[in-house]
């Protein structure tokens, strides 16, 4: 298996400017503020809300490529999602989903409690049964480095299932501070509106 830190950097090296990349809490995103700082980032969405919040993205902005940097943990809660996506059908979403198999591991010296992945629970099955066609799982760099590029110049929705360390043993000791939420909101709204020419912010809100 490879690192997230690593599969994340390729990420960073690979991923256009103007693809809006959401990340799901803890060192998704805080290791993808330090790789990649800008605008069209939302950060550390809530617990189960990071797939969600990218179909909603990718069904209100069909021509801009929406990729999800989910988590086996965060998915795990909200896995009707999957069902979702795949009856919508959105041909500019990628799901990147980050599976270390273990809760907490990315905060501690030692992996945190079992997630179902640990156990019988293949998440790329999951997402083909749901009826995402475009399911894969990779377990190195240059896989990673493939499917994504595919991805992200073809028709989707596309699900990419990276089986990585279950701890971040090699990404930055301390991850970089990523916006307050609150301000990271206003800054990737403001970012849409004024790269899509819509009104999403009123008067006095940060809209420009």
């Amino acid at each position: 298996m490879v690192t997230r830190f690593t599969l994340l950097k390729e990420l960073s090296s690979i991923v256009p400017d103007d693809v809006l990349v959401l990340t799901s809490i803890g060192n998704n995103s805080g290791f993808w503020g330090q790789l990649k700082e800008r605008e069209a980032n939302l950060f550390h969405l809530t617990m189960g809300m990071c797939s969600s919040t990218a179909l909603g993205l990718s069904l209100a902005l069909p021509n801009r490529k929406i990729v999800a940097v989910d988590s086996d943990g965060n998915l795990t809660l909200n896995l009707g999602v999957l069902g979702t996506i795949a009856n919508e059908a959105p041909k500019n979403l990628t799901i990147v989903l980050m599976d270390n198999q273990n809760y907490l591991g990315s905060h501690k010296d030692e992996p945190g409690m079992p997630t179902a992945t640990a156990g019988k629970m293949n998440l790329e099955a999951v997402a083909k049964g749901c009826g995402i066609e475009s399911a894969c799982t990779i377990e190195d760099v240059a896989t990673f480095r493939s499917k994504l590029q595919v991805a992200l110049s073809s028709n989707g929705p596309h699900f990419i299932r990276a089986r990585v360390e279950p701890l971040d043993t090699d990404g930055p000791k301390k991850s970089k501070r990523v916006p307050d939420p609150r301000e990271n909101k206003y800054q990737f709204a403001g970012y849409i509106q004024k790269t899509e020419g819509v009104e999403i912010l009123g008067s006095g809100l940060g809209g420009g």
